[in-house]
């Protein structure tokens, strides 16, 4: 299944987990394209300041990896820096937030994955 730019949509969401900003979705494929096996494929843009608050993933879990520029990431409430090329996996029963501390966008890609039956 091949998705162009020009396929995938865009969403502008508020305050995402009460996190800070209106970050940008772009949706790569959709949960019925992953054949159930996701529940989120997007590229997430922060820009300076905004961020994706502390959140639990509770019978799944997440992956951020970022694509450009350098972000904080929380997880289980303990801060790392991360930059391009570096990811993070938050794990069934943990926490994790990510915030663009820069004075650039930072865009990241964010994968739900459903635990295993």
């Amino acid at each position: 299944m091949i998705h162009h730019l020009s396929d995938m949509t865009t969403e502008v969401k508020h305050h995402v987990r009460d996190g800070a900003g209106s970050p940008s979705f772009r949706y790569i494929f959709t949960p019925s394209d992953l054949g159930g096996r996701a529940d989120l494929l997007a590229a997430v843009t922060l820009q300076p300041g905004e961020s994706v608050g502390e959140h639990p993933h509770v019978g799944n879990g997440e992956v951020y990896l970022l694509l450009n520029g350098s972000a904080m990431v929380a997880e289980d409430g303990v801060e790392y820096e991360l930059h391009a090329g570096d990811a993070e996996f938050c794990a069934d029963g943990h926490t994790h937030a990510i915030r663009n501390h820069t004075a650039e966008a930072v865009t990241f890609l964010a994968l739900i994955v459903k635990d295993r039956p």
